[in-house]
C-alpha cells in the first residue's frame, strides 16, 4: 500500500510538474501571423492569417478579428478587395478552418467592410490550438507597409483585447508607367534652380526599381542643360536636376524620355528682373488616420466619419512625405475632420507634425481641420499654433464659429468646401469677407464626381441662381477668392491628373507670393492672391491696371486687364468673365490653339462697380478614361474689384 502511494504520488508530481511546464513554455498572449510580408500594388494574393491560441482558452463564442483597409466608391480599387463569404469564385472571397476540427464561424462588417471576424462554433480551443484565416483576393494598390489590426476575446460575451504584435505587409510599387517632372513656376534669368524627374507606377505609387538613363532637353536652346540623367537604385525613381538655369526670358519648359516614357514639366516664366511675386502650388485639403489617433474597427458610420473614413490606416507622416516628394507640391495642410476623436491630444499630434514637415523656402505647412456643419463644410486653417478646435457639434453655425474665432484672436480663415449641388444650399447665406477671404472652388469630392456621364469642373463656378455656385456667392457680396484642393483620403494628395491611370483627383491651390514662407503664403492667402486649377500646374498672370488677382481698387478710367496663361496641354479657350452688379459676360474669349496665351483688354464699357475674373480651359487630355469620361484641365483666377469712381 505504502509503495503503491509512493507511485501514484511520483505520477501526480511528473504529471503536475508537465502540465506546470508546459503552460509556462505556452505563449503568454496569443499570437496573429500573416503568411506574407510582402506583396506588389494591386495584385491578387492568396493570403492566411493564423491565430494561435495562448494560455486562455477560447470558448464557445470567443474567437479573433482582423481589419485590412477597404473603400468603397471610386476609391475601392486602391485598397483591398471586400472580404466577403457569398462565392470563393468571387474576389475577396474569406473562409477559416480550426486545428481542432471546431467549426469557425466567419463574417465580415464594418462601413468599408474590412472587418473580418473567426467566432469557434461548437468545440473550445485549447493552449496551442490555431485558426486558420484564408483570404483570396487583391491587395491595396497604394505602396506602403500596413499593420493588419487584430483583436481577440475568450468568449462571446467579453471585451476585445489587441494582440501585442500586430503583422504587417509591405505593399511593394509596380513598375514606372508615367514620368513626371516639376520645376519652379517663376525664375529669374540666369538664376540656379532645381526640377525633379519623378517615376510612378500604375497607382501613382513611387516607382522605386526604376534604373534608365533619360534623355533631358529644354525649349531655350541658350541654356546649358544636362543632355542625360542615369537612374541608380539609390535615386529609388526621384532624381534631382540640379544647378540649371534658363538663359532666355518668356515661357520654358523641359522635357525628359527614355524612349518609352515620356514628359515635361509645366511651363515655367523667366523674369529679366527680380519678380514681384511667384507662383506656389499646394494642397490645403486632405484627410488621413492620424485625426482620429489611427483608431480601427469602425462598425458604424458615426464612428468611421473619423479620420480618413477608410478604416484610419493612412498618416498625415506619410501624407506629407507624398505631397512634397512625389506630386512636388510647395504647401501643404493636413485638415482632419472635426469629429469627437479630434481632441486636444490628437490636434496637438497634428500639429507637431506640420512642424516637422516645415522647410522655410522649400515646403511650407499650416495648421487646419475640417468644421462640419448644416452649415457647411470649411476648411479652419491657422497661421500660428495657439488655434483651437471649435467642433461643430458645439459650434453649430457658421456665425458661431466665426464668434469664437473673434474671441480667440489667432489669424484665421475658413475656406468654403461646398459640398454637392444641392437646391437648399445656406453655405452663402452669411457674407464674412473677414474670415472667408478664399474658397475651395473645385476638389475631388465635389466637383469632380469621378462617375459618368463625365467631369464637371466648372459644377461650382457658374449658376447666378444657383445657392452652391461661386457667382451667386459674389452676387451676394462675398469678396471671395478661389483656391482648388484635393480632399483626398488616400494619403496621396497632391496626385492629380497627370496620367491615363489617375482615378482619384482632385485640384490645386496656386498662390502669388514673395517667398515659400507661412508669412508670405499666409498674406497672398488674406489678400485673395489666388487661384485654382484642376490638377495641374497651370501658369496664371492676371493684372488690372497692374492690381493682382483677388484686389480691390478705385477707378475712372477703362481697365487695362493683362492676362498670360501657360498651359500644361494645348488651351482650348481662356475666358475674361465680367460681373456688372446685375449679370455676368464673357468680355472677350482667346482660343490660341497652343499652350500659351497672352493678351491685353481695355474693358471701355466699364461705368459702374465691375468684378473680373478668368476662366481657363484646356483640350481633353486623357479622352475615355475609367471614372471620368471627359477630363478637360481647368483653371480660375480670384477676381479683381474694380469700384468706378465718379
Amino acid at each position: 500500500m505504502r509503495l503503491k502511494f509512493f507511485v501514484s504520488a511520483v505520477l501526480f508530481v511528473v504529471v503536475y510538474i508537465f502540465l506546470t511546464s508546459t503552460k509556462a513554455n505556452a505563449d503568454e498572449t496569443p499570437t496573429l501571423t500573416i503568411s506574407k510580408d510582402s506583396a506588389i500594388a494591386g495584385s491578387y494574393q492568396n493570403l492566411t492569417f493564423t491565430f494561435t491560441v495562448a494560455k486562455d482558452t477560447l470558448k464557445i463564442g470567443g474567437g479573433f478579428r482582423i481589419e485590412i483597409p477597404t473603400g468603397y466608391g471610386e476609391t475601392a480599387i486602391f485598397l483591398w478587395d471586400r472580404p466577403q463569404t457569398d462565392g470563393e469564385d468571387f474576389l475577396g472571397y474569406v473562409s477559416a478552418i480550426s486545428s481542432n476540427g471546431s467549426a469557425i464561424n466567419v463574417r465580415a462588417y464594418g462601413v468599408a467592410g474590412g472587418i473580418i471576424q473567426c467566432d469557434v462554433v461548437d468545440a473550445m480551443l485549447v493552449p496551442g490550438d490555431k485558426i486558420y484565416l484564408h483570404y483570396n483576393g487583391r491587395v491595396q494598390s497604394l505602396a506602403r507597409t500596413t499593420t493588419i489590426r487584430g483583436q481577440w476575446r475568450p468568449d462571446g460575451e467579453s471585451d476585445w483585447i489587441t494582440v501585442d504584435n500586430e503583422p504587417e505587409i509591405t505593399i511593394k510599387p509596380r513598375k514606372a508607367v508615367t514620368m513626371t517632372l516639376s520645376s519652379p513656376a517663376d525664375v529669374m534669368k540666369g538664376e540656379k534652380f532645381n526640377a525633379a524627374l519623378i517615376l510612378l507606377d500604375t497607382f501613382g505609387n513611387r516607382a522605386i526599381d526604376y534604373n534608365k538613363i533619360v534623355t533631358i532637353a529644354t525649349t531655350d536652346i541658350q541654356s546649358a542643360f544636362p543632355q542625360e540623367y542615369t537612374f541608380t537604385k539609390a535615386d529609388s525613381g526621384i532624381a534631382i536636376l540640379s544647378n540649371l538655369s534658363y538663359d532666355t526670358p518668356g515661357f520654358q519648359k523641359i522635357t525628359a524620355t527614355d524612349g518609352a516614357l515620356t514628359s515635361h514639366t509645366h511651363y515655367t516664366y523667366v523674369h529679366e528682373t527680380t519678380p514681384e511675386y511667384r507662383r506656389y502650388f499646394g494642397d490645403t485639403h486632405f484627410h488621413t488616420g492620424t485625426g482620429s489617433g489611427n483608431s480601427g474597427f469602425s462598425e458604424g458610420w458615426a464612428t468611421n466619419r473619423r479620420g480618413d473614413h477608410r478604416g484610419n490606416f493612412t498618416t498625415q507622416e506619410e501624407a506629407y512625405t507624398y505631397v512634397r516628394d512625389v506630386a512636388r507640391l510647395d504647401f501643404a495642410s493636413a485638415s482632419e475632420h472635426d469629429d469627437e476623436s479630434l481632441d486636444s491630444t490628437v490636434w496637438e499630434e497634428s500639429q507637431r507634425i506640420a512642424d516637422l514637415f516645415y522647410d522655410p523656402g522649400n515646403f511650407t505647412t499650416f495648421y487646419a481641420y475640417e468644421w462640419t456643419s448644416d452649415d457647411g463644410h470649411h476648411v479652419v486653417v491657422y497661421k500660428d499654433r495657439d488655434g483651437k478646435v471649435f467642433h461643430s457639434h458645439h459650434h453649430e453655425t457658421i456665425n458661431d464659429l466665426w464668434d469664437d474665432l473673434d474671441k480667440q484672436k489667432s489669424p484665421a480663415l475658413t475656406i468654403p468646401h461646398v459640398m454637392w449641388p444641392f437646391d437648399d444650399h445656406t453655405i452663402w447665406n452669411s457674407v464674412h469677407n473677414t474670415y472667408r477671404k478664399i474658397g475651395e472652388i473645385y476638389s475631388l469630392w465635389n466637383n469632380r464626381m469621378l462617375l459618368p456621364p463625365h467631369d464637371d469642373p466648372q459644377r461650382f463656378e457658374i449658376g447666378i441662381d444657383d445657392p452652391w455656385s461661386y457667382q451667386y456667392a459674389w452676387h451676394r457680396g462675398h469678396k471671395i477668392g478661389v483656391i482648388g484642393s484635393s480632399d483626398n483620403h488616400l494619403g496621396q494628395p497632391g496626385m492629380n491628373a497627370y496620367t491615363v491611370h489617375t482615378r482619384h483627383a482632385g485640384g490645386l491651390a496656386a498662390v502669388l507670393a514673395e517667398e515659400n514662407t507661412r508669412e508670405s503664403i499666409w498674406h497672398s492667402f488674406s489678400h485673395r492672391r489666388t487661384y485654382a486649377t484642376t490638377g495641374v500646374k497651370i501658369y496664371l498672370h492676371f493684372t488690372s491696371d497692374g492690381n493682382y488677382m483677388g484686389s480691390s481698387y478705385s477707378s475712372n478710367k477703362p481697365p487695362k486687364i493683362h492676362v498670360r496663361v501657360g498651359g500644361t496641354n494645348v488651351i482650348e479657350k481662356v475666358e475674361l468673365i465680367k460681373y456688372n452688379g446685375k449679370e455676368y459676360s464673357t468680355l472677350f474669349t482667346d482660343s490660341p490653339g497652343s499652350e500659351i496665351s497672352e493678351f491685353i483688354y481695355i474693358d471701355e464699357d466699364f461705368e459702374e462697380d465691375s468684378m473680373y475674373y478668368v476662366r481657363i480651359r484646356q483640350v481633353d487630355s486623357y479622352p475615355g478614361i475609367t471614372y471620368s469620361d471627359g477630363t478637360p484641365a481647368m483653371a480660375w483666377s480670384s477676381p479683381i474689384w474694380v469700384s468706378f469712381k465718379k
